[in-house]
């Protein structure tokens, strides 16, 4: 599970490491907007194109299934469903579904009696939960502060 961040050393620690990787975020983000229009990139079809990757990632308990497998590697269903409290087996099932088909998660059968289905993330999962922890983490010093 996700640290608490009860410890305010932690935190400060966290906090500056964030800083700078939204000082050096935001250069990139100007090289990429500088290069996008110097190429005449058609903004509107990459807007489009975000926006349908956004949709699916934002769904309820996408996100929370890509992290619990970045932090666990490898997990089984009954495993996602305890770390996943109040996700139905129904529900679960179909966003590992999606999520398998959009090419973030891999589904692994082994042995041969009982069969055993692992879950883990593929590349593009790993690269997407790398990407996203820090705007997690972020989130969650922010909350912090104002409780």
């Amino acid at each position: 599970m996700a640290p608490q961040f009860t410890d305010p050393k932690q935190a400060a620690l966290l906090e500056t490491e964030l800083k700078k990787l939204i000082k050096e975020s935001r250069k990139f983000s100007q090289k990429l907007k500088k290069i996008a229009r110097e190429c005449n990139v058609d903004i509107h079809r990459e807007r489009k194109a975000t926006a349908e990757m956004l949709r699916l990632i934002l769904q309820k308990w996408v996100i929370e299934i890509i992290h619990i497998l970045f932090i666990e590697e490898t997990q089984r269903f009954n495993d996602l469903k305890r770390n996943l409290e109040g996700i139905s087996s129904r529900t679960l099932t179909s966003k590992l579904r999606l999520l398998e088909d959009a090419g973030f998660v891999e589904r692994k059968l082994t042995g041969e009696r009982p069969t055993i289905v692992e879950y883990s993330l593929t590349e593009r999962g790993q690269i997407l939960a790398e990407l996203s922890t820090p705007i997690i983490c972020h989130l969650k010093l922010q909350c912090a502060k104002t409780e």
